[in-house]
């Protein structure tokens, strides 16, 4: 006779076999992570659909299938390959020039996610290449998943799903005991049961306890993963008082950042131009390539210009553009762009991306705590005429401690 002891076993049993039989598909590769880490660790020096600082990054799946280990060897640190002599690694260096930094930070996940998201990005601009679209890979700004309808479509397809698998588990059991039961000549199982049975297994202890152990650890996890993103604001991109193209003056026109931000060589913040900077150009360009006079006649109306003339309006009372912030640290945080930039020799795009190519400026690095602290684990200090042969980096230097920002 099967008893109740049996019947819980079997139903566990059978449920876990086909929950980590499914479990395997859908802990699968995350392109909302991988974007992420994409911007982070990768959209400084490549391109997906193109070759920029380094090699275009699409189609990179296929181009090294079935040599995954190495692939996932040279991300995580190209330079300890070059310098072992690895040809595959050898020939990358001579034929760019440049050494891909170490990313010891960077899991087995990491590297599957920034793999998927490549491959998402890379099928849809092939995609939108063959219809006749814009290629959409550039450097990862596409809509996050979580932020569509479909998302959520699939997950309540899912929730559809494990329901069905749980119904059929039931009936896989029912027929299970009615088997036992047909062989030891006994009554079929009946509904009420059926019934009984699970109501009785759902109040044993063991699967209480599994519960609100799975509820608890996921809450937690959950909890967790919000709480580190309290005020991250990466990809923030709030709207402008002035339509302003840094794709155009800093990109196009090659205008060095320091020329409007001149205070990132000798001030703690980088400074944002005052609209005597902008008329150094436009007392003279009175028209833009991209939004006509509409948007130059706001300096004109803040500054007191009068372009029919040529000069500016006597006894005007001037007024300051009010530029929306974008990148904001905490108070409690102190962070020095000269001490940056100067003494580091950090370029601009190694924090705020690939500001030349954006038309409208928007938060690129996440601007974390932990972002930066990686930052200072890898980054070799620069020394004044002499070299760092000991590979010193600036944690070796004391850029781990916490009085260094906070105090």
């Amino acid at each position: 006779m099967l008893r109740s002891a049996h019947f819980l076993k079997i139903f566990i049993l059978t449920f876990s076999l086909m929950l980590s039989w499914g479990g395997s598909s859908l802990i699968a590769q995350d392109a909302a992570a991988g974007q992420k880490v994409f911007r982070s660790y990768c959209a400084a020096c490549h391109k997906i659909d193109r070759a920029m600082t380094g090699p275009q990054l699409g189609g990179i799946n296929e181009k090294y299938a079935g040599d995954e280990e190495w692939l996932y060897s040279w991300i995580r640190n190209a330079p300890e390959l070059i310098n072992a002599g690895d040809p595959k690694a050898v020939a990358l260096f001579e034929e760019w020039g440049t050494m891909m930094q170490a990313n010891p930070t960077m899991t087995d996940a990491d590297i599957d996610n920034v793999l998927a998201y490549i491959q998402q990005e890379w099928v849809a601009s092939q995609t939108a290449t063959a219809d006749g679209g814009a290629t959409g890979a550039g450097g990862g700004d596409q809509a996050n998943p979580l932020d569509q309808p479909q998302f959520y479509y699939a997950l309540f397809a899912l929730v559809a799903v494990l329901l069905l698998i749980t119904l059929l588990l039931l009936v896989i059991t029912a027929t299970l005991v009615s088997a036992v039961r047909a062989k030891e000549e006994q009554e079929p199982l009946r509904l009420s049961e059926i019934q009984k049975r699970t109501w009785s297994l759902l109040k044993n202890r063991f699967v209480i306890t599994a519960i609100s152990l799975i509820v608890l650890v996921g809450g937690l996890t959950k909890w967790v993963e919000w709480s580190r993103g309290i005020s991250i604001h990466q990809g923030y991109m709030p709207e402008q008082p002035i339509k302003y193209s840094h794709k155009l003056h800093a990109g196009e026109y090659g205008i060095e950042c320091e020329y409007c931000h001149s205070g990132v060589t000798k001030s703690k913040n980088a400074w944002i131009p005052s609209t005597n900077v902008c008329m150094n150009c436009h007392k003279l360009i009175q028209e833009g390539p991209k939004y006509g006079k509409e948007e130059i006649q706001k300096i004109y109306d803040a500054i007191g210009f009068d372009p029919a003339k040529g000069q500016y309006i006597e006894g005007y009372e001037q007024k300051a553009v009010e530029w929306v912030r974008i990148h904001n640290l905490p108070d409690h945080a102190y962070f020095n762009h000269a001490q940056h930039v100067v003494v580091g020799g950090l370029e601009c795009q190694t924090c705020h991306g690939e500001v030349q190519e954006m038309e409208v400026v928007y938060q690129y690095s996440t601007l974390s705590m932990g972002w930066c602290i990686n930052c200072h684990r890898e980054e070799k200090v620069k020394t004044l005429g002499k070299e760092n042969p000991e590979g010193l980096t600036v944690e070796d230097m004391g850029g781990l401690d916490c009085a260094r920002c906070h105090y």
